[in-house]
């Protein structure tokens, strides 16, 4: 891919500003660090430790809205898919945050649907080439199908064991965080000479 440099913003040669810079790459590495961390307290705790966990789930919500927002103002080929991923999470992070009464009551469906349209956005941005590619690509595909499995399970049956709805949690956030490490390290970087 050929580079540009405009009014020190890299751009391509189409004149699509590149995707992912410096801050955008600790966007993702700062996204899949909370994400494993979250994993590994929701493994930990019960069903009543999960409802009080919730508000931590959704300021990490509202994190990957405006990393979203980030990638859709940067974005040609995927604005779309970015602006529904921030649309979205945006909606769950404040109904996560402000209705607990909400989410207490539905607990395995909020997390069934958080686990849904997380993998869902998985899925749609994974074909970008700038943010994946080679066997990451379908690393960032493997996640993004088995979040969903675990997304409709949780969805289907929400009132499922607590250990089970802890175990389902932890996996996918642990796996949203290796996917986003996968982004954030070993995604398609400029070299010496397209700068």
């Amino acid at each position: 891919m050929n580079f540009l440099t405009h009014n020190n913003t890299a751009t391509y040669a189409d004149g699509q500003p590149e995707l992912l810079n410096d801050l955008t790459r600790k966007l993702f590495f700062a996204a899949g660090m909370i994400a494993i961390v979250l994993g590994i307290f929701a493994f930990t705790f019960s069903t009543k430790g999960l409802a009080t966990m919730s508000a931590l789930f959704a300021v990490y919500t509202l994190f990957l809205a405006v990393l979203d927002m980030v990638l859709f103002t940067k974005s040609h080929a995927l604005r779309g898919s970015f602006l529904v991923s921030a649309l979205l999470s945006f909606v769950m992070g404040m109904t996560m945050l402000f209705r607990q009464d909400v989410t207490n009551e539905f607990l395995g469906l909020i997390f069934g649907f958080w686990v849904l349209f997380n993998a869902i956005s998985i899925l749609s941005q994974v074909w970008t080439p700038e943010l994946l590619s080679n066997w990451y690509r379908f690393a960032g595909i493997a996640i993004g199908f088995i979040g969903i499995l675990m997304g409709m399970y949780l969805t289907i049956f929400p009132d499922v064991a607590s250990n089970t709805q802890s175990i389902v949690l932890g996996v996918f956030a642990d796996l949203l965080g290796i996917y986003y490490l996968l982004v954030a390290l070993f995604s398609a970087k400029k070299s010496a000479t397209e700068k």
